[in-house]
């Protein structure tokens, strides 16, 4: 008996080696019916066997049929949990079904055990690009390149996220150098034609109306243009024009204008860095029909604190809102720092603070932080959080704008952003309530309530044209006191040559 049942076994053994053997070559021959059909059968024998499970779960993942690959996925990580191959596979059909979350999860159990897997690497980056985090996507697209540099895919997906993150000098030198290689690959002919438009001439004109219950009205009109260079750098040119109107003391009803001129020089130098230089003149006319001439500009420079990013900047421009602040003749130097990122999987974390020194003599700090819990799905992120913001200034002047000491604002905050549908829309959102405390006028004031919402939507009309429109509702200025609402609406229409 113990000879009979000995025999099987080896019988039943070498019979499924050699069905294993027979679906491997159907396997390696494309001929995928009939591996399917064999490793069907191996498990009809041996249904906790891996590598039948995970060869013909790849079958399946590449019909289309996610759910029963992650099927048989799962089976194999029941006898093998940590099998890094089945892990990869795995990870591929949940970033195929859009499972983004999952499919990071997955790639990060086989870059435990294999840090420099290239398709693990690649799989996570495209996780983050696909859902629209082209930031949190590069590093790993990075990695992927170095693990394996004749990875097409992860030189293509480094060079739009560098697209994607502003870093366009970058993208339009991978595009070169990946169309030398692979001169007909229709994917790095897209990229090239991307990376083109990227550098390639735009102009825009836009519109902007501010209204508030303070009875001050602002029209904006606006032209801007611009290019890129071959080498890091790109260069924008604008003319603005605003009317304003409102109240100043003796006049109800009194009008003023402001027409700036300035040119912004951006700079490129490394991955996820940029510098802007922007030098201008702005001609302003008070109430009283007197006019004066100012110069303008900044400074800026964006880089990066790890995976986060920074920004520090310096300005220097006239303070445009309202006739009574023109009659004033105050211009504002100013000087910010702020930094964001995440803290964590799924926490999105924000801080800022600025100095401003008024030619009337008065100062102002600020400073503001934020923290937000982060949901993200193929096309959009909702973010739910709160926010606390600072402000003070020297000294309260009476010039025309809102200038309280020690304010402190506690919000609750709820952003979103993405597409909406197929049809190319994209949105953002934000709405934020909460309570102040300040002093102003010699008088403190407590739990006073402070709201804010703002709406963005974009949309390409073909042909190189686009279009924006944006609107803003809150009772947050700092050119009004307690008691102030607004509303801000903007439009803009964009065409670039070629695109």
């Amino acid at each position: 008996m113990r000879a009979s049942a000995l025999l099987l076994a080896l019988f039943l053994a070498t019979t499924a080696r050699a069905d294993i053997a027979s679906a491997d070559a159907a396997f390696d021959d494309d001929d995928h019916v009939q591996a399917l059909k064999l490793y069907d059968e191996v498990l009809a024998e041996d249904p906790s066997n891996v590598h039948a499970l995970l060869r013909s779960g790849m079958l399946l993942s590449w019909d289309k049929k996610y759910d029963d690959a992650l099927a048989r996925y799962e089976r194999a990580l029941t006898r093998e949990p940590k099998n890094p191959d089945v892990l990869l596979e795995r990870g591929k059909v949940f970033l195929w079904s859009k499972r983004y979350d999952e499919a990071i999860d997955s790639y990060a159990k086989v870059l435990e055990q294999r840090p420099h897997d290239a398709w693990a690497l690649l799989g996570t980056a495209q996780a983050y690009a696909w859902r629209g985090r082209s930031a949190e996507a590069r590093p790993f697209y990075v990695r992927a390149v170095e693990a394996d540099p004749d990875l097409k895919d992860a030189r293509i997906g480094l060079a739009y996220a560098d697209l994607e993150t502003g870093n366009a000098p970058a993208a339009r030198e991978a595009a070169a150098a990946l169309a030398v290689k692979y001169p007909d690959d229709p994917e790095v002919k897209a990229l090239n034609e991307a990376a083109k438009k990227s550098s390639a001439a735009w102009v825009q004109v836009g519109y902007e109306h501010l209204d508030d219950s303070d009875e001050n009205r602002m029209n904006g009109y606006i032209a801007e243009g611009g290019f890129g260079f071959a080498t890091r750098f790109d260069l924008r040119f604008g003319y603005r024009h605003d009317d304003f109107n409102g109240p100043v003391p003796g006049n109800a009803d009194a009008n003023g204008t402001a027409d700036l001129l300035y040119g912004v020089l951006g700079w490129d130098p490394r991955p996820r860095q940029r510098g802007e230089l922007r030098l201008g003149a702005a001609r302003l006319t008070d109430s009283g029909g007197n006019d004066r001439t100012t110069a303008i500009g900044g400074l800026s420079y964006s880089f990066p604190i790890g995976t986060w990013t920074g920004r520090a900047g310096a300005a220097y421009d006239p303070f445009l809102y309202s006739p009574q602040i023109l009659d004033n003749d105050i211009d504002v130097t100013s000087v910010t720092f702020s930094a964001a990122g995440l803290a964590s999987k799924h926490v999105q974390v924000e801080a800022g603070a600025g100095y401003g020194h008024f030619s009337d003599g008065n100062t102002r700090l600020n400073a503001d932080a934020g923290a937000w819990y982060v949901w993200t799905w193929p096309a959009r992120r909702l973010l739910a959080g709160g926010v606390v913001r600072y402000l003070d200034f020297a000294d309260d002047l009476n010039h025309g704008y809102f200038d309280p000491s020690n304010l402190v604002a506690g919000l609750a905050s709820v952003r979103s952003n993405g597409t909406i549908g197929r049809s190319r829309w994209e949105y953002e959102t934000t709405a934020e309530g909460g309570v102040q405390r300040y002093t102003f006028n010699g008088a403190t004031n407590t739990g006073k309530p402070l709201w804010n919402f703002y709406g963005l939507l974009a949309h390409p009309l073909g042909r190189g044209f686009s279009f924006q429109l944006d609107a803003n509702y809150g009772n947050s200025s700092a050119a009004s006191g307690p008691g102030f609402n607004s509303i801000f609406f903007g439009a803009g229409v964009r065409y670039t040559f070629g695109g």
